[in-house]
């Protein structure tokens, strides 16, 4: 806990102390400039979506909980391409509570790095809107998933699929302004689109990612923004079809910045979501609290 805290009190002071404008999404960040972002993700679920995309209570009245604890980074090589690299760890825990008494409790946990990921994005216009590709590999580790035959790891909750993949992606963006009832008042928008496909090397099948996003500023320090996080399995293309969309809302607090579009020479920004698995197959109902902490120098 005490390395956390110093890792987050260390970004805080660095990302605020460089000058740089920000980007997401379809846009890229100007050379040799970088954009970090760390995210700490909470996440439970006591229901789980079957073959049929209806929910069910878990087995034994089970409960579940991931911790996901993830640094980005994104490097921008020229004005339009970047590098992006990412690791993420993970902690699982699963606890059953409607066991009989004679059965004994059952309780499992896992953790470790479950994915290393690193790609780039290459942005092709920026006008009428900005319009990029992107590229990126998933490897997974491996890590927490063998503890040899000691009993008490035995069926313990992954951490990962067990598959490396590769992903493409098209990606656009659009900043704009809304005319409102107030005179000489508009209000600062912004809307996003991915989409893309993901070769999976398991049994997992390989998927179509979607991903839909927008906000708009009412104060220049604030952010309000939603989006839609999906992934379609891709049919017989492997053994486990998994199906999900997230959707998440949230506000974002510019600590630091001249602008509403987050462009100033000084940026930090604090970010808080709240997500819910609204429609899946094969996965848990999970409901999620986001906290990122994103800036630039």
């Amino acid at each position: 806990m005490k390395k956390t805290l110093l890792i987050f009190l260390f970004l805080a002071i660095a990302l605020y102390s460089f000058p740089q404008n920000a980007f997401g999404g379809a846009w890229t960040l100007p050379q040799y400039k970088v954009w970090g972002e760390y995210s700490f993700k909470w996440q439970w679920a006591k229901e789980d979506f079957g073959d049929d995309y209806k929910k069910k209570k878990k087995g034994q009245d089970a409960r579940s909980w991931d911790f996901i604890m993830e640094p980005k980074v994104e490097i921008g090589i020229t004005d339009s391409f970047n590098l992006l690299c990412s690791m993420e760890y993970k902690e699982s825990k699963y606890k059953e509570y409607g066991r009989p008494d004679d059965w004994g409790p059952y309780r499992r946990k896992n953790n470790g790095v479950s994915y290393v990921k690193v790609g780039g994005k290459l942005r092709f216009i920026e006008e009428p809107c900005v319009i990029s590709g992107q590229i990126k590999g998933y490897f997974y580790t491996g890590y927490g998933n063998d503890h040899g035959d000691d009993p008490a790891y035995k069926n313990q909750p992954a951490i990962g699929d067990g598959d490396d993949a590769l992903e493409l992606r098209g990606l656009i963006g659009k900043r704009f302004k809304l005319n409102t009832p107030l005179e000489d008042w508009t209000l600062p928008c912004y809307a996003g689109l991915e989409a893309g496909y993901r070769w999976r090397n398991a049994a997992v099948a390989n998927d179509i990612p979607i991903f839909v996003e927008t906000g708009f500023w009412p104060f220049k320090w604030l952010l309000i923004k939603t989006e839609l996080d999906t992934i379609i399995a891709h049919r017989d293309t492997g053994s486990i079809d998994k199906d999900y969309a997230v959707w998440r809302i949230g506000p974002v607090f510019q600590i630091a910045g001249d602008s509403a579009l987050r462009e100033g020479k000084r940026i930090l920004n604090i970010e808080l979501q709240y997500g819910l698995t609204v429609w899946g197959r094969e996965t848990s109902a999970y409901q999620e609290l986001t906290l990122k902490i994103q800036g630039a120098f």
